[in-house]
């Protein structure tokens, strides 16, 4: 008996999407710094680009896994079996061939290229997600008919909508916060600690939490202009909290040894870094419920 799943086939592509990627990455990152490394200057090399094309992978694997979830919905594919399945890595690996082929082009072109670092930064993330999306799409239609689908539609209950749009709306608002964030990092030369970072993600998440509650209205579709106007609204009122913290510390450079001075700007960062904690989730669960919970 075939099993009805709205999200089985989603996890399965991109989890096909984040291992190919990471393989692709590092056989590009080898091939162009492989001459002159020696044996222990690799595994230094492996192990500082490891975990950046880890997270940045994983980043757009959410991504890859929202749109699979819608476009594979309006193709009305949700059985899970092994021809599904089959057709999903296939495509999948066309998929992640294409990107990162085409990654790489642009990689070396805009590095090339005498503009500055910020521009190359925000046009490639912008480009990639374009790309990931139209690709998506037009794989998914184009092999769509060798799919095995179910004779009605998905139906969308109160039981399941509520997780549905949830999951939706914390994958791409997950996916833009984070993209997000690390491109301000760029803009502002700064470069963010690990314990920054997690403290962000730490907040998008306990956002999310507190926001699940504004989910409990239950819809018969895809409620897709909510979803877009509740994940831009929230993305940019967050940015530019986030936009006003890295200004704020732009020019509050922490030295290497403790004064007064030092001290003073080190609390009001971390003070600014609190207010930042307390506003993503603040504005997450406000806007959800806006946009989810009210009648309008």
């Amino acid at each position: 008996m075939n099993n009805v799943s709205f999200f089985t086939l989603p996890i399965i592509g991109s989890v096909v999407y984040f291992l190919l990627s990471c393989f692709f990455s590092m056989c590009f990152a080898f091939k162009y710094y492989y001459y002159g490394f020696s044996f222990d200057s690799f595994l230094l090399f492996f192990s500082n680009i490891s975990f950046y094309f880890f997270q940045d992978r994983l980043v757009n694997a959410l991504w890859i896994f929202g749109m699979l979830s819608i476009t594979l919905h309006y193709a009305n594919i949700h059985i899970v079996n092994k021809i599904n399945i089959i057709i999903l890595i296939f495509i999948m690996i066309i998929f992640s061939i294409i990107a990162a082929f085409v990654q790489q082009s642009i990689i070396i072109y805009f590095y090339q290229a005498p503009i500055f670092p910020i521009i190359i930064v925000i046009s490639s993330a912008i480009f990639y997600v374009l790309l990931y999306s139209l690709l998506i799409y037009y794989l998914t239609n184009f092999f769509k008919r060798y799919f095995i689908k179910s004779k009605q539609p998905f139906v969308i209950t109160a039981t399941n909508s509520r997780n549905i749009h949830f999951i939706l709306f914390s994958t791409f608002i997950c996916f833009v916060l984070i993209k997000g964030y690390w491109l301000i990092a760029n803009a502002f030369d700064i470069t963010s600690s690990y314990f920054q970072e997690f403290l962000y993600i730490g907040a998008i998440l306990l956002g999310l939490f507190l926001s699940k509650n504004c989910f409990k209205k239950s819809f018969n579709k895809i409620q897709s202009e909510r979803l877009i106007k509740s994940i831009f609204v929230s993305a940019t009122m967050i940015l530019i909290c986030v936009i006003l913290y890295f200004a704020s510390i732009y020019h509050m450079p922490i030295r290497f040894y403790i004064n007064a001075d030092t001290l003073i700007r080190v609390g009001r960062s971390l003070l600014l870094l609190i207010l930042l904690i307390m506003l993503v989730g603040l504005i997450l669960n406000k806007v959800t419920k806006h946009y989810f919970l009210k009648q309008k």
